[in-house]
């Protein structure tokens, strides 16, 4: 039991929670239901898993030294020991050629554009430069982070065949900033700039006043995808999606609130950890199936 948790924890299988934004442009374009597409996109959601698991364990091989000194990484399975780096090694090449394989899958069998595999190579090489590196550099590392977010996006839209809305991207975009810059003023107030060479070269005055500037342009990005006449058109209840701004900007007061307390800033362990967030999330999520899906009179 304690080497198949020790496993999960290795390849952070809570953080495949971020990849459900590879279903974005399916929910969005209103084809949840149609096979033709939800099967591609499943399976892009399971390489999307596996290549982030992949780029998870190289960085835990590379900072394994120095996460046996901190506080809280110690714990990990490579600095703890519960995982050898040569097992990690491995399951990181099985991973590996596993997305090689399903991505040539899609592409053979279900017509999945190439920008698919562009769009997965690019988040993988990506964030290989920052585990090599990228993530000491201020600003770029930020840089790096929202755009995981925003490939997720494209990523899901090339699988499927479906065209994702500028704005929805700006959204992505500009939320990813305001997220990043949140979990590195998290990690200064927690642990102070030992945790992470780049924290030395920020401060906290400059990440809350950027990481707001951030989320306003995010609600207001926000709000014009949501009264832009493709949106209201196309949407079963198109009218009544201008209302969901508010359930948002409650939801970020409530992450606002717990990023101000004893967090890191990470925005799932931020999530999952408090049940009322949750629940508005989940909320958030079914007014917004209802908004797509559900027509309501004639």
């Amino acid at each position: 039991m304690k080497t198949i948790k020790a496993f999960f924890s290795l390849i952070r299988v809570k953080h495949y929670l971020k990849n459900v934004l590879v279903f974005l442009p399916l929910v969005f374009s209103v084809n949840l239901t149609n096979p033709e597409k939800l099967i591609p996109t499943l399976i892009g959601f399971l390489a999307f898993c596996l290549g982030a698991s992949v780029i998870y364990i190289v960085n835990d091989i590379r900072d394994i030294e120095k996460d046996r000194k901190h506080s809280t990484k110690c714990k990990r399975p490579l600095p703890s020991g519960a995982i050898s780096v040569k097992a990690a090694i491995g399951i990181a090449i099985v991973f590996g050629i596993a997305v090689a394989g399903l991505m040539t899958f899609l592409c053979l069998f279900y017509g999945a554009s190439l920008w698919s595999v562009v769009w997965i190579a690019a988040y993988i090489a990506l964030n290989f430069g920052y585990s090599f590196g990228l993530k000491n550099v201020p600003i770029v590392d930020l840089i790096i982070l929202a755009s995981g977010f925003v490939i997720r996006v494209l990523f899901g839209g090339a699988v499927a065949g479906i065209e994702v809305s500028e704005w929805l991207l700006l959204v992505m975009a500009s939320g990813a900033l305001y997220l990043g810059m949140g979990k590195r003023k998290g990690e200064l107030l927690k642990e102070g700039d030992g945790t992470r060479a780049v924290n030395r070269r920020y401060n906290v005055g400059f990440l809350e006043r950027n990481m707001y500037l951030c989320l306003s342009l995010t609600l207001v990005f926000y709000a014009l995808w949501c009264i832009t006449s493709g949106t209201i058109e196309h949407f079963a209840n198109g009218q009544a999606i201008i209302w969901s701004v508010l359930w948002v900007l409650v939801i970020v007061l409530r992450y606002n609130y717990l990023i101000e307390g004893e967090s890191d800033g990470d925005p799932v362990s931020v999530l999952t950890h408090d049940p009322m967030l949750m629940v508005l999330a989940l909320g958030y999520a079914l007014y917004m199936l209802f908004v797509v899906y559900i027509p309501i009179g004639g």
